[in-house]
């Protein structure tokens, strides 16, 4: 027993001193507090609203324009205000990356941020997409001995983002992607009719409101803030790693707890650029 305990104890002391120099790096890069530097935020020219629902051959005519098509198929996608949205969206992403140490601006400032002290970046919203779909989900259980299953077609919105992101004053640019979702939600209890003594399924769905989905949208915001933030510091923390070494992990820091801790797969989606 004693020797598993010191085998756990080696492994860990190694793992520790494997991250940290990146450990310190990171914190290096966090005790800048103020001072990360400035990020031009470029807004999107508008939101693209995407219904991919199928309709009867017969509900539609020939002479219905788009708007309504997406009347007749949406559920909640009809009744959200882009602009609310947007609001929501960039207002939640920009009081993050400041309170995570950044100076924002918008083109209206231009002129600042052309002079403002290294280092300096542009995040431009190249597109968004607001979809709504459905999402297939099958309820099975089992009581009394009999298996009872239910389909249904609840409502899913998803909000997808694609960013470009560059250096102002070197030639690296990176395109970044995201998406996130969320659903109806559906809560109910199987019991046994004892009419006919059958299983029957007791059900409510809370069908996605405007008001959720401005709130997603002030989440993703804060979200996609820390994104960036991590981007950045692990950035930070390869720069200046001892030549020709690799950090063996990346870091997210949670503003929140004001803790960082490894992670994997967790941040924006890269995609490369053609040559």
């Amino acid at each position: 027993m004693k020797i598993k305990i010191l085998s756990l104890f080696i492994l860990l002391a190694v793992l520790f001193s494997a991250c940290s120099l990146e450990r310190k790096l990171a914190m290096n890069y966090l005790k800048k507090a103020h001072n990360k530097g400035g990020i031009l935020i470029v807004p999107p020219y508008s939101i693209d609203f995407i219904v991919n629902k199928i309709l009867p051959p017969d509900s539609t005519k020939a002479n219905d324009t788009l708007n309504s098509i997406l009347q007749q198929q949406s559920a909640v996608l009809n009744q959200v205000s882009d602009s609310v949205l947007m609001e929501n969206y960039l207002n939640s992403l920009m009081l993050n990356l400041g309170k995570l140490g950044y100076t924002i601006y918008l083109p209206s400032e231009l002129d600042s941020f052309k002079i403002a002290p290294k280092p300096a970046y542009i995040f431009r919203f190249a597109q968004i997409e607001l979809s709504e779909e459905y999402f297939h989900y099958v309820f099975s259980d089992e009581i009394d001995g009999f298996t009872y299953e239910k389909a249904f077609d609840l409502n899913l919105i998803k909000l997808s983002s694609w960013y470009e992101f560059e250096a102002r004053d070197t030639v690296w640019n990176k395109v970044f992607f995201s998406e996130q979702a969320i659903m109806d939600e559906l809560s109910g209890e199987l019991r046994t009719n004892y009419v006919d003594g059958k299983p029957a399924l007791i059900f409510k769905i809370d069908s996605i409101k405007p008001l959720e989905i401005y709130r997603m949208a002030a989440d993703i915001g804060k979200l996609y803030a820390a994104y960036l933030n991590n981007f950045l510091m692990n950035t930070y923390i390869e720069q200046n790693f001892p030549k020709g070494q690799n950090p063996a992990m990346k870091f997210h820091y949670d503003l929140d707890g004001k803790m960082i801790f490894p992670y994997i797969n967790d941040g924006f989606q890269e995609i490369s650029l053609p040559r």
